[in-house]
């Protein structure tokens, strides 16, 4: 290493000497497996880690450059933690730039590569007698411990799942995501039952300690957050599932994934309990808001014995034997599993630096994490990696024209701006394909989230996922251009673009995006979700199509715009509730005075703050005086919203609670339901290339009375 940073000195002192303000861009090249190089073309750096050493050691001479490149060939590149600094980012006079010489072909790698010819037939007698006779012929097996991989470097199983309640109880249950294994490019089936989708034969033999009871109206307890090892809860099965059980050698180690409450709610545990003469069956951590006494989907995984289907593994973590029913043609696709746990590129408080064209992929953690001001990641695949793909926070940051996939759990998040003072991050999300990602925790994990304030998604593509594609918090954000289709797939009670339970998240806007195709099968969820009073929001010229669900659901909230939206072959077209005013009047928990509940987030807000009411002038009405619950002003009331203009076709009708209009002072008005008995759900002129205007022979019943607004269709989706 002295050698290495002494080379880099020397380096920096031979470059050239340019005077102010001259064009002086440096290029430093990167090849895979180079060695002993100085960055040239001719002798270039070994790997990404050489350049950077090389540019910080450039010091103050670094202002010298108009533009610092460093240019990476084509190849594979293994990197555990790629981190940079302050140090190593650039100025908006000489911005730093990683590009990859073509796109795509420089792979920064975090797995550990395998190959068909690593792998033996299974000849152990005791192991064999455990996997189905036709299976046991097809799977291979080798030991990771002979090729120098340890079991701290595989890790541990720990809960998956967005709202396990594995943090009550005692014991190593909060892991790193487990290590994984993917063969020609996709994500590998840990070995489980049933191969495909979810069990449904058990019910609630008796309801364990949650922090809610479905018994009781979902009446929170107030000691869960203080008890420890919580009673969990019981389920019978059927005869069938438990013989099934009881043919495993044991359950140790084995886990069970699912919707034990809700569709939105997925989580994951231990076995805990096991009798198959009384067919019961209990996981070890409780399901957080009760047990769904009627359905429960669930299903077991790292099972050895469930071993027999082709794109399964299993690992005996004791041995580090790891055992794998290859998929058909697997002899000439990578094969790669996933060890390390850090992202494949870090940054910490640098600015002006860009990763262009790189694919990013092979770690149990997150892609990219980014933090600074104006920071770029445009080009690349991000794909295969446990967690999210690119997480970004700062101000003027940009994510563009990425294609993300096969993540285990989001796409991109964009944090950035001050709250406090309502100054914006303006750090965008712009022109990405998004598909087919969180394969491992199967709620709330977008495809693009927004945090903070006035920041922005536009023109993403985002397909195929089992719930939302775009979330945010915060204020005055921008979703717009989207195109969003085959999203929602297994939740009912979810939306494509969604968010909620905030009165102070006002100033967003979401307009002129294309949502289409959403749910699937018996779920039945929502094209634009405002949930439990979300307030303050802009929905205008949105076009949905095919939503199973309602076009647009909003949930009690309160100075919402909503107009000029075409909502076609919708369950409904629009929906409004005034389920805020009817939580207070019932004392439900989330409209109570309280702990979390929606008064509470709202006083820690600074929504008395002259700077806030001066940006929302509608906040400066709201009392939380509850002697006159008629009162407009009373914050749980849906007041002073318009809700105008949106135009349903083989829709059924909107539909708008009493209380929306009784005391709330709302404009609603000019919002029809109509018929296309023509021309089917189609209404558009060529939707397969991107051609969302509406047909010829059908415009003028489209936008005569009330006519919409003219609606940029040939704006939507990537450009």
């Amino acid at each position: 290493m002295k050698k290495l940073v002494a080379g880099m000195i020397l380096f920096a002192m031979m470059l050239p000497f340019a005077s102010c303000g001259a064009e002086n861009p440096l290029t430093l090249y990167v090849a895979a497996g180079a060695e002993g190089g100085d960055g040239s073309e001719e002798a270039p750096f070994g790997s990404l880690e050489e350049a950077r050493l090389a540019i910080r050691a450039l010091g103050k001479k670094k202002k010298k450059y108009t533009s610092i490149v460093v240019e990476v060939a084509d190849g594979n590149y293994p990197v555990k933690n790629l981190a940079f600094d302050a140090e190593d980012g650039g100025t908006k006079n000489c911005p730093v730039v990683y590009r990859a010489k073509n796109p795509g072909k420089a792979v920064l790698n975090g797995g550990y590569a395998l190959t068909a010819a690593d792998f033996s037939p299974v000849g152990d007698p005791e192991i064999l007698s455990r996997l189905d006779r036709k299976a046991a012929e097809k799977v291979v097996c080798l030991s990771l411990f002979d090729r120098g991989v340890t079991a701290e470097d595989y890790g541990k199983l720990g809960a998956i799942g967005s709202y396990h309640t594995a943090a009550r109880y005692d014991g190593d249950w909060i892991q790193d995501q487990y290590c994984e294994l993917f063969c020609g490019g996709r994500r590998m089936t840990m070995a489980r039952w049933p191969d495909e989708g979810f069990a449904n034969t058990i019910t609630v033999e008796s309801e364990g300690y949650g922090l809610e009871s479905r018994n009781s109206n979902h009446e929170q307890r107030a000691d869960w957050y203080e008890i420890r090892n919580p009673e969990s809860d019981v389920y019978r099965i059927s005869k069938e599932m438990a013989d099934r059980i009881a043919s495993w050698k044991t359950t140790e180690g084995v886990w069970m994934f699912g919707y034990w409450s809700y569709d939105w709610a997925d989580g994951s545990s231990p076995i805990g309990s096991f009798d198959r003469e009384k067919c019961l069956l209990s996981p070890k951590f409780v399901a957080p808001y009760g047990a769904n006494v009627d359905r429960v989907p669930f299903y077991f995984f790292n099972v050895l014995e469930e071993l027999d289907a082709p794109g399964e593994w299993y690992l005996d973590r004791e041995k580090g034997m790891l055992y794998f029913y290859p998929p058909e043609g697997y002899e000439n696709g990578e094969i790669m599993l996933s060890l390390s746990t850090a992202p494949l590129i870090k940054v910490s408080g640098a600015a002006y630096l860009t990763f262009d064209g790189f694919t990013a992929e092979g770690t149990r953690g997150n892609g990219m994490e980014l933090e600074g001001d104006h920071l770029t990641v445009s080009n690349c695949l991000i794909k295969n990696v446990g967690g999210d793909a690119l997480l970004m926070t700062g101000s003027f940051n940009l994510a563009s024209r990425n294609e993300i996939t096969r993540t285990g759990r989001g796409g991109i998040t964009i944090d950035g701006g001050d709250r406090e003072k309502l100054v914006a991050g303006e750090s965008a999300a712009e022109n990405n394909l998004i598909h087919d990602w969180s394969e491992i925790y199967l709620t709330y994990c977008p495809a693009v989230t927004l945090n903070g304030v006035g920041n922005i998604c536009r023109h993403n593509e985002i397909f195929n996922s089992p719930h939302e594609a775009i979330t945010f918090s915060g204020n005055d954000h921008l979703i717009e251009y989207n195109d969003i289709h085959d999203v929602c797939l297994r939740s009912s009670d979810a939306g494509a673009i969604y968010s909620g339970r905030h009165w102070d998240w006002y100033g967003t806007r979401i307009q002129y995006n294309y949502i289409h195709e959403i749910g699937s099968g018996n779920f039945i969820p929502n094209g634009i979700y405002l949930d439990d009073a979300l307030s303050g929001i802009t929905v205008t010229g949105n076009v949905m199509v095919n939503v199973r669900g309602n076009g647009m659901l909003l949930g009690g909230g309160r100075d919402l715009d909503v107009e000029n939206n075409l909502i076609v072959a919708c369950g409904s077209s629009l929906v409004y509730d005034a389920r805020a005013i009817q939580g207070v009047k019932s004392d439900t928990f989330w409209y109570a005075y309280g702990l979390a509940s929606d008064w509470e987030i709202l006083y820690q807000s600074p929504w008395k703050s002259r700077i806030w009411r001066k940006a929302y002038p509608q906040i400066a009405r709201f009392t939380d005086v509850s002697s006159d619950l008629e009162n407009p002003d009373f914050v749980p009331n849906p007041a002073y919203s318009i809700v105008v203009n949106n135009v349903g076709y083989q829709c059924r009708s909107w539909s708008v609670d009493t209380e929306v209009v009784q005391f709330s002072r709302v404009e609603i008005y000019n919002n029809p339901a109509k018929a296309l008995k023509s021309v089917e759900n189609e209404i558009f002129r060529d939707p397969a290339n991107r051609d969302f205007r509406i047909r010829e022979d059908l415009e003028e019943i489209v936008f005569a009375d009330p006519a919409l607004d003219p609606i940029p269709f040939g704006k939507i989706g990537r450009e």
